[in-house]
């Protein structure tokens, strides 16, 4: 039978009983360790991992569908051989462009569970109350989607260089013409994983709610785009109104591409505009940074 705690105080009408709590004395691993651990954290949430079975569907799904075109190149061209680049669209220079969607639609569904659950459960308090800084929080969560995105974009892409090296006659002459892909490839993903994750993380900030967070997200790429393209193929607009090309942010994927690869521009808001596609390249850098600086900014003067 347990022993009752001491009574080490007491009146008429309460008593006071030494229940035992003693303050934590044993290793504090600071600041470093706390971002390093929201990261990791955040990093797995984006793909369901210790969440439940319906958390991992969109992520896998849309993991999946990004990868499905690379793994179709690569029978057309294990098929055609020689004659691949005549049958199949599909290349390392253009891959992104292909999968756009695909990404757009993985950080609407992830950027809202990593800003909006903790600000709609009113837990910034606890994060906030010990090493963790409000711009350390916003920089792992922004770092952790990021890379999230990342690994999914590579995947496929690394897929497709196997399938263009072991599907050549000569082994040494695939190598030869894939290596100097490589760096165009880690280039253009990084931007891209944080262009788009940037642009999502931003809005989720300020929007909590999951639903009209997707919902403004899902505008921003898709409506925004389709809205932008109409206006600058069919308005033929001039000096300076051609300018507004920039606003699609899949003519920036698109200019990016083109830029680090020395191909043409395949979107319609970069080749009816006749803006340089560096410029496009600039302005997903920009909106890239830009997007990460409004992220901190916000999680700086947040009510938490």
């Amino acid at each position: 039978m347990a022993q009752p705690p001491d009574l080490i105080a007491g009146s008429a009408t309460g008593s006071i009983f030494d229940l035992g709590y003693h303050g934590y004395d044993g290793p504090r691993l600071g600041r470093r360790h706390a971002i390093s651990t929201l990261f990791v954290h955040s990093l797995k949430w984006t793909f369901g991992i210790g969440r439940g079975g319906r958390a991992k569907i969109a992520p896998f799904v849309l993991a999946g569908l990004t990868l499905l075109p690379a793994v179709i190149a690569v029978g057309i061209r294990a098929l055609a051989g020689p004659a691949a680049e005549r049958v199949s669209p599909i290349t390392p220079q253009n891959y992104l462009t292909y999968v756009q969607t695909f990404i757009a639609f993985f950080v609407t569904a992830q950027a809202p569970e990593l800003l909006g659950r903790d600000q709609r459960s009113h837990v910034l308090t606890l994060y906030f109350s010990r090493a963790l800084e409000r711009t350390d929080y916003a920089l792992a969560k922004y770092g952790a989607l990021v890379c999230a995105l990342a690994l999914v974009l590579l995947a496929p892409q690394a897929v497709l260089l196997l399938g263009m090296i072991f599907a050549s006659v000569d082994l040494g002459a695939g190598l030869g013409a894939t290596l100097p892909l490589v760096v165009p490839i880690l280039l253009s993903t990084v931007v891209a994983a944080a262009f788009f994750s940037g642009i999502a993380l931003a809005i989720a900030a300020f929007i909590p709610r999951r639903a009209f967070s997707a919902g403004a997200i899902v505008a921003t790429f898709l409506v925004l785009s389709g809205v932008v393209e109409i206006l600058v193929v069919r308005g033929r607009l001039r000096d300076p109104f051609r300018y507004v090309a920039l606003l699609d942010p899949y003519a920036l994927l698109d200019g990016l591409a083109s830029t680090l690869f020395g191909v043409p521009g395949r979107d319609a808001s970069v080749t009816h505009s006749g803006v340089d596609p560096a410029i496009f390249a600039v302005g997903a850098c920009v909106v890239a940074v830009a997007t990460l600086l409004v992220i901190v900014a916000r999680y700086r003067r947040i009510e938490a």
